[in-house]
């Protein structure tokens, strides 16, 4: 009688990493137990199995993220929970997800903004993924307060955009329904707090800890308290400051030569989970 063994023979073929992924963050900002970074500062990446491409395929799990984490701990083992991942090391992470499972080359589509003309382009994400540069969370002092910052989770940021995606699409609902200007006039205010909440959570949760007299407060329901109260001047200087960090730190724009004619434009390199795995 044949016994199976314990060791699956079939295990050497096995799919095997590709690339080592060093992250931008150097695994900084990765809260306990999220990431089991190896001595070597890399991230062993595997390319994707079939379910895997499946997963990715299912519109809800893109929609509420499910999928993504999914997808994103079956490549990369190391990574533990891929809802903590900070957003400075997701657009690396996805990168480095696709590259090993369809190649160095990705195709990207963009429009000139002089004539129109559709161009179709070819990014190396070996080379993007090498001149990443590492992320900065500078402080600011305003009015006798010093405030840290760090990014977001890719939770945090998936909440905002799932939220204002729903929002988008009753926005949309609204305006081209067939209701009476009152009636959408009605809908708007409705809709105005939750905008505005999705704005002020976004600030709250780039925000590390604020000190004062040498006291750091960092509990979130401090923070938001103060969110909350502090003047006009105070919040739109801390908004502005959030949002250049956001910019710095962002994958940089590709610049482009129009084929047609000859302008040379910059387009965004945007790593929408809804497509980039296609």
């Amino acid at each position: 009688m044949t016994t199976t063994p314990s060791i699956n023979p079939l295990a050497n073929h096995f799919r095997q990493p590709a690339i080592h992924l060093r992250l931008p963050s150097g695994g900084n900002n990765w809260p306990t137990g999220s990431l089991d970074m190896p001595e070597t500062g890399e991230l062993p990446v595997y390319p994707m199995t079939a379910r895997d491409e499946l997963v990715l395929k299912t519109p809800d799990a893109l929609m509420n993220g499910d999928g993504v984490v999914s997808v994103i701990q079956s490549c990369i083992p190391s990574i533990k929970s891929a809802w903590l991942i900070p957003v400075c090391d997701l657009d690396p992470i996805l990168i480095a997800i696709r590259l090993t499972s369809y190649g160095n080359d990705m195709e990207i589509s963009s429009s000139c903004p002089k004539c129109n003309e559709t161009n179709e382009n070819l990014v190396d994400l070996g080379q993007l993924l090498d001149t990443l540069p590492p992320p900065s969370y500078p402080d600011l002092t305003h009015e006798k307060l010093t405030f840290k910052f760090k990014p977001q989770s890719f939770q945090s940021l998936n909440s905002i955009n799932q939220a204002r995606f729903e929002q988008q699409s009753l926005l949309r609902t609204i305006s081209s329904s067939e209701v009476s200007d009152d009636q959408k006039q009605s809908e708007f205010k409705k809709l105005l707090p939750k905008i505005t909440e999705l704005t002020v959570q976004a600030l709250i949760d780039g925000i590390e800890s604020i000190v004062v007299d040498d006291v750091v407060v960092s509990n979130t329901a401090h923070v938001r308290e103060f969110i909350d109260n502090c003047d006009r001047k105070t919040y739109e200087t801390l908004k502005s400051h959030v949002e250049k960090i956001g910019l710095a730190n962002k994958t940089q724009d590709l610049e482009i030569e129009c084929t047609e004619c000859k302008e040379t434009y910059k387009t965004e390199l945007a790593f929408e989970n809804s497509n980039f795995f296609v």
